[in-house]
């Protein structure tokens, strides 16, 4: 039976997406966009698992719930877009002059919780920006109101007494002209799947056409949304225009991307910031030749380390800088056998009981559960000789030997990095998403998939911190030099090109 590689599945989508992507709609598509987690399409062929039969009442069903979910979300959004017009923060933009256009997510609900707006993506950067007299304006992308309008009055309240910022919402860029094409988005987006479906009897072909269904209802138009807003700040700004945007190579970012992009203007340039930790076998965070190709990407990608995942000739990137990480450069303890056993829980709620549920063999545990969940999610997994803490994640790691973390969960990286060992604790029926290389394998970090080989690799690496202190060292030395660029004022004026 042939193995089927990431490259292939990359390859074989790449080839659809190149006539694909000539319609702005589908850079929405779920399964073109390569993500593991909103398609099973990667998964269901590195596994080389049947295609399921594709019928008839199955497709109407799942157009029936695309619009029954989507047109909902967009009376919310249509009454958003009102509160905004009536009740919103109107920028002071002065699009005649030179501005840097911070392009970054705010979480409402956290700001809501604290009653005021802290940027965590973009750390240290403003206060650089401000030095050398740049003006700045965040464009928001609001991640937490699509389903509670409220929200999003709440947040103009707690923004409107803050004088510390400029902000240039969506809503204020589009007009009710707009908001009749994204209607008319969503009303003819189901149909254009048939556009693109694949008519061979192959097992490619034949997964990818269930999936485009599979996944229609868990389809929005927040990629739309972003095509239509870079439009407008095409128009609307006249001097140069300088977009630091947070990357992840989602679909909302290729489609913002490809508004600026095909228009050409040379005024506006924008700075892709990876500065994240990425994974080597999430396919959605490369860029290829043919994203090039096809205007989906930024003018140029900004890189959390020297290690990249992505191999496009034709892409330009350039060491960034880890805006976000600024602890991984400080000074810390190595505990090559004495410290804690801390348990880092993720967002997924599943693989974080998964993970709990594996260790229940050990009765001293430090347990720090992830902020976007609760206690109560993981109350069927619960000791009571383990503690939980909520200090913060560098204070616990000079304390710590041993963390156990699940699958995509990118603080992996930041603890071997910081010196302490790491098992990724896996489900073997499912696809493996790491953020670790090979590279110090057994040595400094290990997969564990049930509980006995827990125990076996808990042993292993302790025995190896204990007997190999200084190999332990230059491998975390090794991870923080290659996957993270420290954050000083001198690689952030670089980064940007600030002066």
């Amino acid at each position: 039976m042939k193995n089927i590689t990431l490259i292939e599945i990359s390859d074989y989508l790449d080839n659809i997406k190149k006539y694909a992507y000539k319609d702005v709609s589908h850079i929405q598509n779920h399964v073109l966009n390569k993500n593991p987690y909103t398609s099973n399409f990667i998964q269901n062929c590195l596994q080389q698992q049947t295609p399921q039969k594709l019928r008839k009442l199955y497709i109407l069903r799942q157009i029936c719930l695309f619009y029954l979910k989507t047109l909902s979300i967009f009376g919310l959004y249509v009454l958003s877009f009102i509160i905004f017009k009536v009740k919103g923060v109107k920028s002071k933009v002065d699009f005649d002059k030179d501005v840097f256009l911070i392009d970054t997510f705010f979480l409402v609900n956290q700001v809501i919780k604290n009653n005021n707006f802290e940027d965590k993506y973009f750390a240290n950067l403003y206060e650089i920006l401000n030095k050398f007299g740049k003006n700045f304006t965040f464009l928001p992308r609001l991640y937490g109101v699509e389903k509670n309008p409220l929200k999003l009055f709440k947040l103009m309240k707690i923004l409107k007494k803050d004088n510390r910022y400029n902000y240039l919402f969506e809503y204020e860029l589009l007009n009710f002209q707009d908001i009749v094409k994204i209607f008319f988005f969503i009303i003819t987006y189901p149909i254009k799947q048939f556009k693109i479906f694949q008519n061979s009897e192959s097992n490619f072909d034949k997964t990818f056409n269930y999936e485009l269904f599979s996944c229609l209802p868990k389809t929005s138009f927040e990629a739309y949304v972003r095509y239509l807003v870079g439009k407008k700040l095409v128009i609307r700004f006249s001097s140069n225009l300088h977009i630091i945007s947070w990357q992840e190579f989602q679909n909302l970012e290729k489609s913002f991307n490809r508004s600026i992009r095909e228009s050409n203007k040379k005024n506006i340039f924008i700075y892709g910031c990876e500065f994240l930790v990425k994974y080597e076998n999430y396919l959605s965070m490369h860029i290829t030749d043919v994203d090039v190709d096809l205007n989906i990407t930024p003018h140029q990608t900004l890189l959390n380390g020297k290690y990249n995942y992505s191999h496009s000739s034709k892409h330009n990137f350039k060491e960034g800088v880890s805006l976000r990480y600024k602890n991984i450069f400080r000074d810390f303890n190595y505990n090559y056998n004495d410290g804690n056993l801390l348990v880092l829980l993720g967002m997924d709620v599943n693989d974080s009981n998964i993970l709990l549920s594996t260790l229940n063999s050990i009765d001293n545990l430090l347990i720090k559960i992830h902020p976007a969940t609760n206690i109560n999610q993981f109350i069927d997994n619960k000791k009571s000789t383990w503690k939980y803490t909520d200090k913060n994640l560098y204070n616990l790691f000079d304390k710590t030997s041993i963390v156990f973390v699940p699958t995509m969960t990118g603080t992996a990286l930041e603890a071997v990095a910081s010196g302490v060992s790491v098992i990724v604790i896996s489900d073997s029926d499912k696809f493996l998403v790491n953020p670790l290389i090979n590279f110090g394998q057994s040595k400094i970090w290990d997969i564990a998939t049930n509980t006995n080989e827990l125990i076996e690799k808990v042993n292993i690496l302790m025995m190896y911190r204990k007997d190999n202190k200084k190999e332990v060292m230059l491998i975390s030395q090794w991870y923080r030099d290659n996957f993270f660029i420290e954050p000083n004022e001198k690689n952030i004026i670089k980064a940007f090109d600030i002066c």
